[in-house]
């Protein structure tokens, strides 16, 4: 059966999902894959996307997939750029200079970015990333139901990154408001995004079933946390995924080249020029973003408790173990949304 976009009525909650032009939503259900067998590990819910995803879903669906891509999937604001820069760099024989000569756009473009952004924008790398040579280095933010349907057969190397749900939760607030022109209050984010009413969610099965695919022989699961609090092992664990071999002084260069303060600097990953650019294409005013924003914020685990009242964090977490207990995932997988364990380390993007 194919996949059916439902509009969403107008409401108040979807008046609070509103940005950058964009207030029409649909919900995508109909995902179950019947001749793909790790379909079987999905939660099969149903995501929430922009209208506009609609004049796209089939081309995405039936979009072709090579074996030698690399793709790193996320859920927004869990470490993607940290992680693209790390998988391309790994890739590219840690090749500082050919990565500051193009964006990270150019060498990781974003697959369905035309698709959640204004057309304004003009940001369809739909037509760009076919003609790409292989190798590609592609990202994503798409459920694993919504990914090419060849992902699955063909099965290139994915690095999936997940992270706990309030700093997501947090960094993705500030994401909409100064990238997006979101205009509802810190209070109406908490609330769609513990509705399912931000693009890509749910939150929850987006994460989970890839942890459920996590033995998957192309499919390498890995947490912010963890690249947090020992990102050199990381480093290691992702190169030897995809068959590269890095010196313990390789492993260190690159971990330094990816520290919070060289990647806020970069100007090949930071987006600072993009920035400014929309800022002056809808005439974004200083009122309406945080005055010290930065793409790559601030790199740190936990940061949810400078903006997080308590009741709030209760929210969340008696949220999560809500969804823990309905999926009845193990403690292993509950420690990801909500850990318990302090981190320590260098700085994260």
């Amino acid at each position: 059966m194919p996949l059916i976009c439902e509009n969403i009525p107008k409401g108040d909650l979807v008046r609070k999902a509103e940005y950058l032009g964009i207030s029409d939503f649909i919900r995508i259900r109909h995902t179950r894959r019947p001749n793909v067998p790790v379909a079987d590990k999905w939660c099969l819910r149903s995501y929430f996307l922009p209208a506009r995803y609609r004049q796209s879903v089939q081309t995405i669906e039936n979009y072709h997939v090579r074996p030698d891509d690399v793709w790193v999937v996320t859920f927004p604001k869990c470490g993607t750029t940290w992680t693209q820069e790390m998988v391309w760099q790994i890739c590219n024989d840690l090749d500082f200079e050919k990565g500051k000569a193009l964006t990270l756009n150019m060498r990781f473009p974003y697959l369905e970015l035309g698709t959640i952004v204004h057309e304004k924008f003009n940001m369809d790398f739909l037509p760009i990333v076919e003609k790409i040579p292989s190798p590609r280095f592609i990202k994503s933010h798409l459920p694993a139901p919504l990914l090419p349907k060849e992902i699955w057969s063909v099965k290139p190397k994915i690095i999936y990154v997940a992270r706990n749900a309030k700093d997501t939760a947090i960094s993705f607030y500030h994401h909409y408001r100064n990238l997006q022109q979101y205009r509802g209050s810190f209070s109406d984010f908490m609330d769609i995004f513990l509705n399912d009413a931000t693009i890509y969610a749910p939150y929850d099965s987006h994460i989970i079933d890839f942890w459920n695919m996590r033995n998957e022989e192309n499919i390498l699961f890995i947490t912010y946390e963890e690249m947090k609090k020992d990102h050199p092992n990381v480093i290691r664990r992702v190169a030897d995924f995809l068959g590269k071999s890095l010196t313990d002084e390789q492993v260190e260069t690159l971990a330094d080249h990816l520290t919070f303060d060289k990647m806020s600097k970069n100007e090949s990953v930071n987006f600072e020029e993009e920035r400014k650019t929309f800022d002056k294409m809808f005439n974004m005013k200083h009122d309406q973003k945080d005055n010290d924003y930065n793409f790559i914020r601030k790199g740190k685990v936990g940061s949810y408790r400078e903006e997080m009242t308590p009741e709030m964090i209760e929210r969340f977490d008696a949220w999560i173990q809500e969804r823990m207990e309905k999926y009845q995932v193990d403690p292993e997988l509950l420690e990801v949304f909500i850990p318990t364990k302090e981190v320590n380390g260098a700085n994260g993007v």
